[in-house]
């Protein structure tokens, strides 16, 4: 792609970019905008290796609980997309590390773009059922202190724009780090035609997330929620 194209373009960069979702959004997103996908490894993901569009994505490393302001700063559109699975914690260690992995690292990324001067933030949240809502789920403590930082991003101006989207049970074909196929679909498919509200294909959360970031600010309130069924 001509460098001149992709200075034109909107730059998105993803935390937690070579995941699941992250992998998804970026191929949803690549051919409308320059994307830069952050993840620990700094890896592209096995599976993609012959993926032809996954050429086209920058594979950086980079941590969101330490966020690099300087290349942020460089960006227009923030996605944070890092998470754990919602387990259980039955220590006090694994609790914290279930808040730091779905909260802290997210609330890190989102403060240090508002310094660095991204303008809209797009969040991958969760809506927390009531069983999860005890001192056994980190995850849920952590899920709420990233959806406070994404709220408080968005009134430090006019200008500034949150999104949390707050999916089901997200099913499609995962892979493990040797690039094999794990699919959940075959599972979950029949399950999410029963219950809408409660799943969501992976694609479909993805596409959503793309048009979330690039479409006219003139269009979005500064802070808004996406529930699964309007995704």
């Amino acid at each position: 792609m001509p460098e001149q194209d992709n200075q034109q373009k909107t730059k998105v960069i993803i935390y937690g970019g070579n995941g699941f979702v992250g992998t998804h959004v970026a191929k949803a997103l690549v051919e409308r905008a320059c994307v830069v996908c952050l993840s620990r490894s700094g890896h592209k993901p096995l599976h993609l290796k012959d993926e032809a569009w996954s050429e086209q994505v920058r594979w950086c490393k980079g941590d969101a609980a330490d966020p690099d302001e300087k290349l942020l700063s460089t960006a227009n559109i923030l996605i944070c997309l890092v998470g754990a699975p919602p387990l259980p914690t039955f220590s006090d260690h694994a609790y914290q590390q279930a808040i730091h992995q779905n909260g802290i690292t997210n609330r890190n990324a989102i403060e240090a773009a508002a310094r660095a001067g991204i303008q809209r933030v797009i969040l991958l949240g969760a809506k927390i059922p009531w069983p999860m809502n005890n001192r056994y789920f980190g995850y849920a403590e952590g899920k709420r202190l990233a959806f406070t930082a994404a709220e408080e991003f968005s009134q430090r101006n006019d200008r500034h724009c949150a999104i949390v989207l707050q999916p089901g049970v997200i099913f499609g074909t995962r892979h493990n780090t040797e690039g094999r196929q794990i699919r959940l679909e075959p599972v979950m498919k029949p399950f999410s035609r029963v219950f809408p509200g409660h799943f969501v294909a992976v694609e479909r959360l993805a596409n959503r997330i793309a048009d979330l970031a690039l479409v006219s600010a003139d269009t979005l309130p500064n802070f808004s929620v996406i529930s699964n069924r309007a995704i």
